[in-house]
């Protein structure tokens, strides 16, 4: 008997309900499918795609009726906007509903003249639906975060530009509104908003987290091991209450340690970074923090001019893609860019040698050069801007950069360094701004190059440390948020 309670007891709608994102696409594709062939079939050539058409509308008609029943029990679990749910889950039932509709006509052949604008207005229910579903996972600023910004302007959406410039000195940063509130709005917002209230908790504005959900307060002031925004996000991975869940994007230990540390401070709003004690932990993320200084061009142009650069060493490189241009009216000097010529290869640096007394910016950026390329770098000799983005550099031979000794500005973002990577640029003395982001680089290796070269700005976009202090702190389960 114990058995059977066990086996019955389970929360069968919720696990039904949650096959909905499964099986909800199903309807999609096989409408489209079927649009596709309706107008393939009005060829003479393709008549016969016409027979496939009921079988296809069947299914989408039957698929629809299952997505529906299980997005209505996934419901029932709650935590979203009722207007969005009620206007998602009516656009799904007219979706199943016309589906039928046109599934009768094309089998009996009936109206016919019908059955394109049917399927014209299935795909835009379709569509709508969609869009409504999205807005209640994601929120209903999903879909414009995304856009570029000329498209945000177009469209009216604000976008947090202005919040992430709002300081020069990572000092002078606001706590919670420059530097938590940028973590909550791309880890926490999609399933704590107006639209999504996942355990009845919103997390937009700071009288919203403290009002906490439908468990009770969420923050703990000066006491982050008990306030359950903390605590949900350092469970176990395979943990059903971790926040964010399995398979989201999840905090990065640097995220981790800002909040903990907002939240030992008592979690204020409208104070500022040097107003808050530090740790020696917190003082290294806020090191990473600190903003580049703006880069001003004109520091790195060398003084005088050079000769002219061949015209057929130029045409070489245009032909790869390359773009070659002035750096200023009437300046002999040039930039190289790779933007367009991502092919660029170790193969084709000796074609960047034959300009190498009036190269001083180049940008190698997402190209498939490797270390193997740093030697031919270190040939020009002018450079005062090296791009490395993206590539395969690991800086297995960096030391090959120190025979630039004009190079004021390298950016190694997104490339995947070794940890001994950055000792050999200690000889660079003229460097004044280092790009890391998302490199992998090493702390200490950081640290160590910055004693070494005081005046260096390194960006790191990012944050470095060995070991969090909360990395030891184990939690059992909490209640559902």
């Amino acid at each position: 008997m114990n058995l059977l309670l066990a086996a019955t007891s389970g929360n069968w709608s919720l696990f039904l309900g949650r096959i909905h994102p499964l099986i909800v696409h199903l309807p999609i594709g096989i409408l489209i499918i079927a649009f596709v062939l309706a107008l393939a079939a009005r060829s003479s050539r393709h008549t016969a795609l016409k027979a496939a058409l009921p079988l296809l509308l069947l299914a989408a008609f039957l698929s629809a009726v299952c997505s529906c029943v299980a997005g209505y029990l996934l419901s029932l679990d709650g935590g979203y906007d009722e207007t969005l749910l009620d206007t998602h889950f009516y656009l799904g039932i007219a979706v199943a509903v016309i589906s039928l509709v046109l599934y009768l006509l094309v089998k009996t052949s009936r109206l016919p003249r019908l059955h394109l604008p049917l399927f014209g207005v299935t795909l835009l229910l379709v569509s709508a639906a969609g869009h409504y579903g999205g807005s209640l996972t994601h929120g209903d600023d999903y879909l414009t975060q995304a856009m570029p910004p000329a498209l945000q302007r177009l469209a009216g959406h604000k976008t947090a530009v202005a919040t992430a410039a709002a300081y020069t000195t990572i000092s002078d940063a606001r706590v919670y509104e420059d530097l938590i509130t940028p973590v909550l709005t791309t880890r926490c917002y999609g399933c704590h908003n107006a639209q999504k209230l996942k355990g009845g908790l919103r997390l937009e504005t700071i009288a919203l987290i403290r009002q906490g959900g439908e468990h009770g307060p969420v923050l703990k002031d000066s006491m982050p091991e008990e306030s359950e925004l903390y605590k949900r996000l350092i469970l176990s991975e395979n943990d059903e209450h971790r926040m964010p869940p399995k398979g989201k994007p999840q905090l990065s230990p640097q995220e981790l340690e800002l909040l903990y540390w907002w939240i030992a401070q008592g979690a204020p709003s409208g104070k500022t970074v040097k107003e808050l004690g530090k740790t020696p932990r917190i003082q290294a993320v806020l090191a990473a923090m600190e903003p580049a200084a703006p880069m001003d061009h004109n520091e790195f142009v060398p003084e005088g001019n050079a000769s002219a650069a061949s015209g057929k060493s130029i045409q070489a490189l245009e032909a790869k893609g390359v773009k070659v241009m002035p750096v200023a009216t009437g300046s002999n000097y040039v930039s190289v860019s790779c933007i367009n010529a991502a092919a660029f290869s170790d193969a084709d640096m000796p074609l960047l040698h034959a300009i190498k007394d009036q190269l001083i910016w180049l940008d190698l950026s997402q190209t498939k050069i490797t270390d193997a390329a740093l030697p031919a770098i270190g040939q020009l000799q002018r450079l005062t801007r090296l791009e490395l983005k993206q590539t395969a550099i690991t800086g297995s031979n960096t030391a090959a950069l120190n025979a630039c000794k004009e190079l004021r500005y390298l950016n190694l973002a997104g490339s995947r360094l070794q940890t001994t990577a950055l000792a050999a640029l200690q000889q660079n003395k003229k460097l004044q701004q280092l790009y890391l982001y998302q490199s992998g680089t090493d702390a200490t290796a950081i640290r160590q190059l910055q004693q070494q070269l005081p005046k260096l700005k390194i960006d790191t976009g990012g944050y470095h440390l060995e070991k969090l202090a909360s990395d030891t702190l184990i939690y059992k389960k909490a209640p559902a948020m």
